[in-house]
């Protein structure tokens, strides 16, 4: 994900495409991997303090301005490996030297390490290098971006596109397939989302970073790291209100732009609350039984898909799970719920992820990181026995 002074964008009376790399820049990017490839054996260090004059003046050789150089080279030097090397662990050698050094009453560097490496029983030299080569900066680089010049361009894309994600106010994606599987990313993301249908497929209308208040660095890496499912659809298409440069811009992103495809939309993806909840129900033995996979609930153009169905002896009560949210997002939730055909739904609220002050609603279970399985089965019992009884004549 790239900062926000290196999202270049192409600006068109408010509407905004991403200066994406293209098949052309791989000429350029192909010489910033060889000389990514010279740092190995390195310290960070020295990587850091030559690269970007490097790599700034290659991109200009080719007409690259130098926020997309920075972009690239922020990119690349997340894909590199480094470690530790030293002779002595850095951590036992600071215990025997900084003893050492306190002993003289003007401390001499030289003698400390010397009387260090005697009791250690290794050189002195070796005592100076291991000192402090666990600081980020001393670590020894010990391999390059192992990716070719095309996954790099497309890596690069995604970053920028995930950089604008973190500035954005709203994202609204749709989506015409795998839409079940976006839907579940989006809730093990936690995201404030609402799904809808139009003439473009499902709809999702997702809550950028800057609608909240709280939890906002949280939030929007929660975001970035929730648009490579979409980006796994074919034909989807995204617009995001963003706040860049002081200045709101709405910025395009669809199915024809190059930008690395990582995810595979696993469908037995869940979460840990998910698999507490499942074991605890079993584990009370009340006769109930859950299931993650739901159907889809219709209120006008609104979908709403149920985290889980709770069943027993042919009646069942649906289960939702809201992770981030603000009070007027649940307020809106819960009164579209209300409308829907049926009464049997529950809604299970996270109050450690509120974005923004306000009440909250009092019609929903609330938790913090784990559902009371016990208190969820009260109120499906609850339910069950109220739709059951007849209706007054």
């Amino acid at each position: 994900m790239l900062p926000a002074h290196l999202l270049p964008l192409a600006e068109v009376e408010g509407l905004a495409t991403p200066r994406y790399l293209t098949a052309r820049d791989e000429v350029w990017i192909r010489a910033v991997l060889d000389v990514f490839d010279a740092f190995v054996g390195r310290t960070i260090r020295a990587r850091d303090a030559q690269l970007p004059q490097r790599v700034r003046a290659l991109a200009r050789q080719h007409g690259v301005a130098d926020k997309i150089a920075e972009g690239v080279t922020a990119v690349l030097m997340k894909k590199t490996r480094s470690e530790i090397v030293a002779a002595v662990e850095p951590r036992a050698a600071r215990r025997i030297v900084f003893p050492c050094a306190a002993e003289d009453l003007r401390p001499d560097r030289a003698a400390a390490l010397a009387r260090a490496a005697a009791l250690l029983g290794v050189a002195p030299d070796a005592i100076s290098s291991s000192l402090f080569a666990d600081r980020t900066a001393a670590r020894v680089i010990t391999a390059g971006p192992s990716i070719s010049a095309s996954d790099a361009v497309e890596a690069y894309n995604l970053a920028l596109v995930q950089g604008i994600l973190l500035r954005s106010e709203k994202v609204i994606a749709h989506v015409r397939e795998h839409v079940r599987a976006v839907v579940r990313f989006a809730k093990l993301s936690g995201l404030l989302c609402t799904y809808a249908v139009d003439e473009h497929g499902t709809r999702l209308d997702v809550s950028g970073p800057l609608a909240v208040l709280r939890h906002t660095t949280k939030y929007g890496n929660a975001l970035a790291s929730f648009f490579p499912a979409v980006l796994s659809t074919p034909g989807f298409r995204m617009h995001a209100r963003c706040l860049l440069a002081g200045e709101p811009v709405t910025v395009r992103v669809d199915a024809a732009d190059r930008i690395a495809r990582t995810h595979a939309l696993p469908r037995d993806a869940d979460s840990k609350l998910e698999r507490v909840l499942a074991r605890d129900v079993r584990r009370l033995d009340r006769g109930w039984t859950l299931r993650r996979e739901t159907e889809a609930i219709r209120v006008g153009q609104r979908v709403f898909f149920p985290d889980f169905t709770l069943s027993r002896d042919g009646a069942s009560v649906l289960v939702e799970v809201v992770g981030f949210y603000t009070p007027e997002y649940l307020r809106s939730k819960l009164e579209a719920l209300r409308a829907a055909p049926s009464e049997r739904l529950i809604v299970c609220i996270d109050e450690s992820l509120a974005c923004a002050d306000g009440e909250v609603p009092g019609t929903v279970i609330r938790f913090k990181r784990k559902i009371d399985a016990a208190e969820l089965l009260d109120r499906a019992e609850q339910l069950i026995g109220r739709s059951s009884t007849p209706a007054p004549s």
